[in-house]
């Protein structure tokens, strides 16, 4: 910020009264001061001590580590480089593109080369000013993967605002140490603006997953894109439309039709203009059980909806113990395009029934299930090009 900085009494107090501040972590806030207090002592009224104390860097820096923003799990995209590069070249663009994060961006970053598998990390800080000030600022890693996937290379990692400028910076760097123009390819449906198209994705999508079977769709998202006009709308109940119409009987006309008293005319109430009130819904989201058979859904596709997020759960075949929930969704639900999908959880088996609450899969059982979605997806596609060139 080019100044020095510190925490105001109130920002001090808000973070101490927070909830996830536990009493352990309180005890060493104040023990750092040689304060012994109570477990009976009431938070507000040591906050309230503690605030009117003098405070620096450290204080700051501390509390921050303590009651500061959670990096929470993201969803996962890949982008595949279809431009011939070899490993070296790769790997001289992967560093340059390190430099340009701790020169430039002034970030942590590491790359990391096993086999044919070369890793970037990226250690950096996301700022939220809609928090409170200690949790405003947000620690966040950022690991992109590349792997040698055919004649190409494939580029996984979060999706978000960070990998599309690594990607934006690698494509560039490959660009000069190759001299060519790069090519990629990705899940998306940005060409294909049919409805009916982009919503049987996400339904082909979850049948699609190799070895295992569909149990249930709890949640989906629709989207219905709005590519006319207000005054081009069919203004009818069918397209989702109200229309109120007041109109005013503008009184008995002369039979021989010689007109009336103007002054009377006058200040006899004129017809009002027809009034369309127009109503549109862009999204809807269902959640439950059976979502997709469910005819709320149909009549939302029926209108042009299309789905653009999807959760469901499903099993490994035949019949495994355990049932896991996956998410997938698009980014950018005009276009279609941003695709990720993230594994939300494991449902356990155990005496007979399923956990009533997932828990996180174990890294190496994860890793198998976004590759196989990540095939899902792109045979998915496959077929949908193949069924529109036939």
């Amino acid at each position: 910020m080019g100044s020095l900085y510190f925490a105001s009494d109130k920002a001090i107090y808000d973070a101490l009264t927070q909830r996830s501040l536990t009493s352990a972590e309180l005890r060493k806030v104040f023990l750092s001061r040689g304060i012994v207090i109570s477990n009976e002592s009431d938070k507000k009224f040591l906050a309230n001590r503690f605030s009117a104390l003098f405070h620096d860097y450290y204080d700051y820096r501390n509390l921050s580590l303590l009651v500061g923003g959670r990096d929470s799990r993201e969803k996962t995209t890949n982008v595949v480089v279809t431009t011939a590069v070899t490993k070296d070249q790769l790997t001289d663009a992967l560093t340059s593109v390190k430099e340009w994060l701790v020169d430039d961006q002034h970030e942590q970053a590491e790359v990391a080369i096993h086999g044919d598998q070369l890793k970037l990390t990226v250690k950096y800080q996301k700022l939220d000013l809609s928090q409170a000030e200690f949790r405003q600022v947000v620690e966040k890693t950022a690991e992109v993967i590349l792997e040698k996937q055919g004649s190409g290379w494939k580029i996984t990692g979060p999706m978000n605002e960070k990998f599309k400028d690594i990607t934006d910076q690698l494509y560039s760097q490959i660009e000069i140490v190759t001299d060519k123009d790069v090519s990629t390819r990705t899940i998306s449906l940005e060409a294909i603006p049919d409805a009916g198209i982009r919503t049987n994705f996400l339904r082909s999508l979850i049948r699609n997953l190799k070895d295992m079977e569909v149990v249930d769709v709890v949640d989906v998202s629709t989207f219905n894109p709005k590519d006319r006009d207000d005054d081009d709308l069919d203004l009818s109940d069918e397209a989702l439309v109200i229309e109120d119409a007041v109109e005013f009987d503008s009184g008995d006309e002369d039979e021989e039709g010689g007109g009336g008293d103007p002054e009377a005319e006058l200040a006899r109430p004129q017809p009002e203009a027809r009034v369309h009130k127009i109503i549109r819904i862009d999204k809807a989201s269902l959640k439950g059980k059976g979502v997709l058979e469910s005819k709320q859904l149909m009549e939302l596709e029926g209108h042009g909806f299309y789905m653009w997020k999807i959760r469901w759960t499903a099993r490994e075949k035949p019949l495994g113990s355990e049932i896991v929930q996956f998410e997938a969704q698009f980014g950018n639900q005009a276009k279609y395009c941003d695709f990720s999908y993230i594994v939300k959880g494991v449902y356990n088996y155990n005496n007979g029934k399923y956990a009533k609450n997932p828990v996180r899969a174990e890294p190496v059982l994860e890793q198998k299930l976004k590759i196989r979605l990540e095939e899902a997806a792109q045979k998915t596609l496959d077929d949908i090009e193949r069924s529109l060139m036939a």
